[in-house]
């Protein structure tokens, strides 16, 4: 049992699911006095999300049954709900839960934008509306680890604070007492237009292993106030010729006057992101592929990109199942070159994030900005399942150029409204040390002179590190994680002549050269404490700054 205050909240939020070997029901009572209790009963249903309408500055009280647990509760529909969003709730004792308290530990980022607990993976409908950034992103508000599908919500007025809102979508209802099978609502793109924001995805229903009883369609919702989604109608049910049971993640973008959509496919066992033109009333015609991809162990491509930027045209492709020669699991490709309406005639392609702890990026244009959110994975199986832990996060905002014919991704101006007090600042030196930086969420900005080797030590956990080094010619981050080991994360630039960093406790972001090459990388640690050294060989530090960043979850 818990107790909870209303305040000026008018919805309750409960995560509930039923331990399915205890009995074959399971129930949640509300009530507050003078007004009859309100209970909901899970029947078969192994999980759900209940919402329930609640009266503005009430006391109520919860029970349950013993064997429904509470894997998440908040309160939404408040007097301004954009710009307070949901308020979360602790299901043992219904506290109201300070967050920044609730992020302050060795695993939770700072200033990344990081649901309040358990699983995330892609962003999704990445968009600007009636004041706000909108990001929506795939979400199982129940566990740390993947599930059948929700998509969470959050907006923002600088890219930087985010303010959380109610789930929006919900996976298939004949999903949640079916622990045999597996779906939900996919990742998909956005659309704004005067009566809202248009949302596109991907519906999935199928069994824990794809096969031809899996089905994806696409399908279509309006969001008219950014918090709500109407219902969902069906958009493209049919596949091409050819297409196997990958097929998704449509993602919907004008070039000129036209609006396209591509999905990442198969096609005839060729990965590919499939192209289709709007014609009139929503209905879709498909064209063919934009390009096909012909490196072999790739399964399909998934979450596609496409985009027109500085006069070029640019698509991105997750590679799904598919290990480079360095040993990177599932990363991002760019294509760059021009497009006829039909095809993108590939000029230059390279790796999105030579990391391998980024996937499934998205982009959007905003006042002349062409900007882009990644998915900060964890295919190398490093997270640590805490209590209040959250397992994925996203990148920083990074706007996108291409230059020269190559792609140039750097953070967003507004990210350095977050550099803080300056920790250390030094000219000309061969070796940098700072032995501890407390809290472990700081920025680094140095440029170097030579082109000699160099090392620098960004985290720490007893024997194990992560490092920035250069050897031979060759930039590329190393982690001695067990996980890890063996594996090359190299940066594909000839010079390393700037450096930015981002080290946020267990994320670390690097741009080399004002953006040439990107890196992100996942390291947990015990302590809140961080480090740095820096070390050069034949060759100078010109100039390092460090600085303290600050915690979007600290009240203002």
């Amino acid at each position: 049992m818990c107790k909870f205050q209303s305040n000026a909240y008018k919805k309750i939020h409960i995560f509930a699911s039923r331990k399915e070997e205890e009995g074959m029901d399971g129930w949640i009572r509300l009530s507050t006095p003078g007004r009859e209790a309100m209970e909901v009963h899970l029947g078969l249903n192994l999980y759900q999300q209940i919402c329930l309408p609640i009266q503005p500055e009430n006391v109520y009280e919860m029970k349950k049954s013993d064997n429904v647990e509470i894997a998440q509760m908040y309160l939404s529909d408040g007097p301004n709900p954009m710009e307070q969003g949901v308020m979360f709730l602790n299901p043992e004792d219904g506290s109201y839960v300070e967050l920044e308290g609730w992020y302050d530990t060795p695993w939770r980022e700072q200033y990344h934008f990081v649901p309040f607990v358990n699983w995330v993976n892609d962003p999704n409908g990445l968009c600007w509306y009636d004041g706000f950034y909108h990001l929506f992103f795939q979400s199982n508000p129940f566990f740390q680890e993947w599930g059948d599908m929700y998509w969470g919500h959050a907006v923002s007025k600088d890219l930087i604070h985010w303010v959380c809102q109610p789930h929006v979508l919900e996976p298939q209802p004949e999903l949640w007492k079916d622990s045999h099978r597996k779906g939900g609502a996919f990742s998909g793109s956005a659309l704004v237009k005067e009566d809202g924001i248009h949302l596109f995805l991907t519906r999935h229903d199928g069994p824990l292993e794809d096969g031809d009883k899996t089905k994806e369609w696409q399908t279509h919702g309006l969001c008219r106030d950014g918090i709500r989604v109407e219902q969902e109608v069906e958009l493209i049910t049919q596949k091409p010729d050819g297409v196997a049971f990958d097929f998704r993640d449509p993602k919907v973008e004008f070039f000129g006057d036209q609006l396209y959509m591509v999905l990442g496919a198969a096609l005839n066992q060729v990965p590919s992101i499939l192209l289709y033109q709007q014609k009139e009333n929503m209905e879709w015609e498909y064209t063919g592929p934009l390009l096909q991809e012909k490196t072999p162990g790739i399964r399909t491509i998934e979450c596609p990109d496409f985009f027109c930027v500085d006069g070029y045209a640019v698509a991105v492709g997750a590679w799904m199942c598919h290990y480079d020669r360095e040993g990177r699991y599932q990363m991002t490709r760019c294509y760059i070159g021009s497009f006829d309406g039909k095809q993108l005639h590939v000029k230059q392609e390279q790796w999105f994030d030579f990391g391998s702890n980024f996937y499934a990026v998205q982009s959007f244009s905003h006042q002349g900005r062409r900007i882009a959110i990644g998915w900060i994975s964890d295919f190398l199986g490093e997270h640590r399942n805490e209590k209040n832990g959250a397992c994925g996060s996203f990148s920083l905002p990074r706007e996108v150029h291409v230059r020269d014919g190559r792609l140039f991704l750097t953070p967003v101006k507004e990210v350095r409204e977050l550099i803080g007090e300056t920790l250390m600042e030094c000219e000309n030196e061969s070796f940098v040390e700072m032995i501890s930086i407390p809290g472990n969420s700081y920025h680094v900005e140095m440029s170097l002179e030579g082109e000699g080797d160099f090392t620098i030590l960004l985290a720490k956990d007893g024997d194990e590190t992560l490092t920035l080094e250069r050897k031979n010619g060759i930039t590329g981050l190393v982690s001695q994680k067990e996980q890890a080991k063996g594996i090359r994360f190299l940066a594909d630039v000839s010079r390393v002549e700037e450096i930015e960093i981002f080290v946020d406790r267990r994320v670390t972001e690097v741009f080399l050269n004002r953006g040439e090459a990107v890196g992100t990388k996942v390291f947990y640690q015990e302590s809140k404490d961080g480090c740095f050294l820096a070390r050069i060989w034949e060759g100078t530090i010109k100039k390092v700054k460090i600085s303290q960043m600050k915690s979007i979850w600290r009240k203002k």
